[in-house]
């Protein structure tokens, strides 16, 4: 297991925990939202792994909660940036070695707010429909392959994810 995520000391709590189970797992610091450092990435949990990456699993995402007539053409493009582009493009970077392989599990983790609408989330659902998509698509071009495409839709979940921040907390919640 390799845990990637940008805030070290939070990725250190969890790979503690892990490490009770799994004592060799391993960790890799990085902001998935810089486009260009993720071949890097990808890079590094492969030799943090010591071989292929035979399931990856991509959950890291943003909010931006925001309704439209707020929404800036900058806050869309971070949007899509983590949530659509950063899982695409590490499924592509880590995608021929599973081909390679003959095996592999691609986990891309949506939102019911694809599903439903929501209040002031537009550019979130509109990311994560997007992932969808790819992710279908994956399904249907990897059948055969020994490299399968999931897809994670949770339901309504308690997280620190779904915790207004001071910066939100406005009189239209």
């Amino acid at each position: 297991v390799c845990l990637v995520a940008r805030r070290e000391d939070r990725l250190d709590e969890v790979l503690a925990q892990c490490r009770e189970h799994v004592p060799w797992c391993q960790k890799v610091v990085a902001d998935l939202s810089k486009l260009a450092l993720i071949d890097d990435v990808a890079a590094e949990v492969t030799a943090a792994l010591g071989g292929g990456v035979d399931v990856l699993i991509n959950n890291a995402g943003v909010p931006k909660r925001r309704g439209v007539r707020d929404l800036t053409a900058e806050d869309v493009e971070d949007v899509m940036a983590m949530n659509y582009f950063s899982p695409v493009r590490l499924t592509l970077a880590l995608l021929p070695g599973m081909l390679e392989r003959d095996h592999g599990d691609i986990v891309n983790v949506s939102s019911m707010g694809v599903h439903m609408v929501a209040y002031r989330v537009g550019a979130y659902s509109a990311s994560k429909a997007a992932l969808e998509m790819f992710t279908e698509s994956l399904h249907v071009e990897l059948a055969g392959t020994g490299v399968r495409a999931h897809l994670f839709v949770p339901g309504t979940t308690l997280t620190e994810f779904s915790t207004p921040r001071s910066e939100e907390h406005t009189s239209e919640l």
